[in-house]
């Protein structure tokens, strides 16, 4: 007989979730380290305990919870805090899962080949570094970068840490054992429209995008704007809104990927002053690492061909790039074999979204489950998705647990 999750318990610890960092305004913002976020962390740790599972905090603020003796665990989990205004799924539902299906599955006691894991990690969504937690886990953080991280209110991660508790100087110390991850899974909400649009309950993540990240600057001249001509204006907003259009429409016809202009600065800045000079931030996404490069080398030329033709200086200063990621052929079938027989139809797909899968993945063999967003929407209030699809990928989630742990009741 298989194991089945509580769809009522589930349900009432999403909820319960959601009110640490409830705001009046609408959304939830659970800044990583702050006080929503501690006491959400507490919330966690005492209903790990209650499940009768191993609660543990780490140097980095990642939340653990053992089922099982010593050994490479199969290790399930997410993160819990939230953008600003953000929603009740986005990483929440993978950690509240999680513990749903170690609960069930130690209530259930099924012998188990291997032990199991479960994993809140801090700061997924870079308030002051993005995967922190993570990439502590796995060894992937750099001191430098420890020294240099701050969140948008320019406080330091050091006194983030100490009012935690927490000590900067650790972090580099929080990594797990070598080779205590036997295998990761992870379960999200898709934040997009291509489920919900193609009504299929679930996604098999293949790959998750890479993301490129750039500074770009078009240099022009500021002068009066009732006197300069618009012959001879060096109108640097122009060049950016015209760069802006064309890299668009060349990724819209060359790709499948996407890219965006998320913030453009117009200095001086004034009603009576051509633009003299104009910053763009740029971010672009493909799940190929061929075409993320074709993306940045078509990106960089049409920015040197606009500024040729406006008369404007350019410049590019790549501030990130993260190649693609594959994930795990084996952990791939296994969910597709477990959603197989539970009838549930999936789709396999990239994300388009990073996530903490994709730190593990170098590490371990990783894969990642998505169910349906309602409208595609994700990072505000209005993301949601049906308790249906949740109950399905839950449950999709605990057989692949078994199946990957050992489990004879897998089998059954």
């Amino acid at each position: 007989m298989r194991l089945a999750i509580d769809p009522f318990r589930l349900r009432k610890n999403m909820e319960e979730l959601a009110e640490f960092g409830w705001e009046s305004t609408g959304g939830i913002w659970r800044e990583s380290f702050g006080a929503a976020d501690q006491a959400a962390k507490q919330w966690l740790i005492a209903k790990i305990e209650a499940a009768r599972l191993h609660a543990r905090q780490d140097a980095a603020g990642n939340v653990w919870g053992r089922l099982g003796p010593a050994g490479p665990a199969v290790l399930v989990g997410s993160h819990i805090d939230t953008v600003p205004a953000g929603g009740m799924f986005d990483g929440a539902l993978g950690v509240v899962a999680a513990l749903e299906c170690l609960q069930t599955i130690r209530e259930q006691k099924p012998a188990l080949g291997h032990p199991l894991e479960m994993v809140a990690f801090s700061d997924e969504e870079g308030a002051f570094l993005s995967f922190l937690g993570s990439r502590a886990a796995v060894g992937a953080l750099r001191r430098e970068e420890l020294a240099e991280a701050q969140n948008m209110q320019g406080v330091p991660l050091a006194q983030a840490l100490a009012a935690c508790g927490l000590n900067v100087a650790e972090l580099l110390r929080a990594r797990s054992t070598p080779h205590a991850i036997r295998a990761y899974l992870e379960l999200h909400i898709e934040q997009g429209p291509r489920l919900e649009a193609a009504q299929i309950p679930i996604g098999i993540v293949r790959t998750i995008v890479g993301i490129a990240a750039y500074r770009i600057t078009f240099q022009g001249e500021a002068n009066h704007a009732g006197t300069t001509p618009l012959a001879v204006r060096k109108d640097a907003l122009l060049g950016a809104a015209e760069f802006a259009l064309q890299v668009d429409a060349w990724v819209r016809s060359h790709t499948l990927g996407v890219v965006t202009v998320g913030n453009m600065d117009v200095l001086p800045g004034a009603f009576n002053i051509v633009p003299g000079e104009v910053r763009l931030a740029l971010e672009f996404r493909e799940a190929s690492s061929a075409q993320l490069a074709s993306m940045e080398q078509a990106i960089l030329q049409i920015g040197a061909e606009v500024a040729h033709q406006r008369n404007l200086g350019f410049r590019a200063q790549k501030l990130s790039w993260d190649e693609p990621v594959a994930l795990s052929p084996a952990i791939i079938a296994v969910i597709r074999q477990e959603a197989d027989a539970l009838g549930l139809k999936f789709q396999l797909m990239d994300s388009g979204a990073g996530h903490d899968a994709q730190i593990l993945a170098p590490q371990t063999e990783a894969g990642m489950i998505f169910i349906p967003s309602l409208q595609g929407k994700s990072h505000c209030p209005q993301e949601n998705s049906r308790w249906e699809h949740i109950e399905q990928g839950a449950q999709l989630l605990l057989n692949c647990l078994l199946r990957l742990a050992g489990s004879e009741s897998a089998k059954a």
